[in-house]
C-alpha cells in the first residue's frame, strides 16, 4: 500500500532513497511485533453468514 501511494522509494533531504515498504514493513513490526503472514490473518478472520452463500450460475456465463 505505501508503494501504491507513495511511490517505490521516498528521497530523503541528504539525497538518499528509502525505500517505502521497507518503512512500511517497519511500522507494522513496531505496531505488532512481527510482520504477520496471510495464515495469521485468514486464522482470525470471523466469517459471516453472507461469506459462504453462492448462487449457481446460468449456464450462459458458465460458458463464458
Amino acid at each position: 500500500m505505501c508503494e501504491r501511494i507513495f511511490g517505490h522509494t521516498i528521497t530523503l533531504s541528504n539525497g538518499k532513497k528509502i525505500p517505502t515498504r521497507w518503512i512500511g514493513e517497519q511500522h507494522v513490526i513496531e505496531d505488532l511485533g512481527r510482520i504477520p503472514s496471510m495464515q495469521d490473518w485468514f486464522k482470525h478472520i470471523m466469517p459471516e453468514s453472507w461469506m459462504g452463500k453462492t448462487k449457481k450460475l446460468d449456464s450462459e456465463l458458465e460458458l463464458a
